[in-house]
């Protein structure tokens, strides 16, 4: 299984002006809690039904949880499902 590379949360939002999604994959709840400008919320368990909600599979997605752990399982579901170009977000 490929490693997801790290980057910090300022990073995310530099990539995102190149383009990438930054993907929130808390709960619906966390995420109307606070969450990073412009990230869109999918949480990890939807990821799958709301798959067509990404786009582009070779565009850059990262995945922003509280402690990483979902990041993870989000890596897993999108790497079966064609997606390559992916980061874990850490605070």
């Amino acid at each position: 299984m490929a490693k997801n590379p790290l980057i910090t949360l300022i990073q995310a939002q530099e990539r995102q002006q190149g383009g990438a999604l930054l993907l929130d994959v808390r709960s619906a709840e966390e995420h109307q809690e606070w969450h990073p400008a412009g990230s869109v919320s999918v949480p990890v368990e939807r990821l799958a039904e709301e798959i067509g909600r990404l786009g582009n599979r070779n565009q850059p997605v990262l995945l922003f949880c509280s402690s990483g752990g979902r990041s993870q399982m989000a890596a897993q579901v999108l790497r079966r499902l064609g997606y390559n170009n992916l980061y874990i977000v850490r605070k």
